[in-house]
């Protein structure tokens, strides 16, 4: 791998260790100073991953790192120096950074200006003027459907899933406006460095409404109470999020983990359609 990024880079790299690797990607950490990120089939996913840092260095103050260069299946992009903290150290900073962040809008409504990626999938952006029917059709039929084409849902729950999103009315709102999304704020994409976010990693953009990523980071427990409680500050939290909707949110995130890692996720998806009695 070194003279690969080495030649890319046009400079000597003299080591690569492997950081993590997966069926769809392997990370590489060169001389603490560059990431090389490999696509093993698919090069969209290094190319989505391109773009969207590209735009997120554009239209937002967002900390992210420095893209180098893309050369086919690798990502070049800076290392970021982290220290091994717990992401609450930096909770303050977090919540001042993502309401920042959710203050972006777009005037076509909800999607985005390419398809973008989330772990190994494709998300779709085609954009709506409706942000029901995005996440509606866009999020929890598209990825519901595919789940169960790959027979990692089986067909009663995924009647379920249909019957709420026929009635998503009856849950979710419309925002005044769409936000920009980081779409995957859990504890590993988010880096810590004296007590301030150095970075946040691996976004899966799209506009769309704000809870989306606050239900995210409730799922994974990525951040505690004085996160929301900062947040609310700055960017308002309905009262009804927590009961209403934010577990119809993280259907999709249990989705993307049902088709990544199987069975194991399919409870969780089950809890929150008896929840609403599906």
């Amino acid at each position: 791998m070194k003279e690969k990024v080495s030649k890319i880079l046009g400079k000597p790299i003299n080591h690569c260790q492997l950081i993590t690797q997966s069926s769809s990607t392997a990370i590489y950490n060169c001389d603490n100073k560059v990431v090389a990120k490999v696509a093993v089939d698919d090069p969209f996913l290094v190319e989505s991953e391109e773009l969207m840092y590209e735009y997120l260095s554009a239209n937002s103050t967002l900390p992210i790192p420095k893209i180098y260069k893309r050369e086919g299946d690798i990502l070049l992009s800076e290392y970021i120096h982290h220290d091994e903290l717990d992401q609450k150290d930096a909770e303050l900073d977090a919540a001042l950074h993502l309401a920042n962040l959710h203050r972006i809008s777009w005037d076509e409504g909800y999607g985005f200006v390419e398809d973008t990626v989330i772990g190994p999938y494709v998300q779709s952006n085609t954009p709506y003027d409706s942000w029901i029917e995005f996440f509606k059709r866009e999020r929890l039929l598209d990825f519901a459907t595919k789940a169960y084409a790959e027979e990692q849902l089986p067909e009663k729950c995924y009647d379920r899933l249909i019957a709420l999103c026929e009635d998503l009315d009856k849950y979710l709102i419309e925002p005044k406006k769409s936000s920009l999304l980081h779409g995957d704020v859990w504890s590993g994409n988010v880096l810590i460095h004296r007590g301030e976010v150095a970075a946040f990693i691996d976004p899966a953009l799209y506009y769309g409404h704000h809870e989306v990523d606050l239900a995210f980071i409730m799922m994974f427990n990525t951040f505690g109470d004085r996160f929301f409680e900062r947040y609310h500050t700055l960017f308002p939290i309905e009262e009804d999020f927590v009961e209403v909707r934010a577990d119809i949110y993280n259907l999709y995130p249990y989705l993307v983990h049902l088709r990544a890692f199987g069975e194991g996720y399919l409870p969780y998806i089950e809890r929150i359609l008896k929840k609403y009695g599906y």
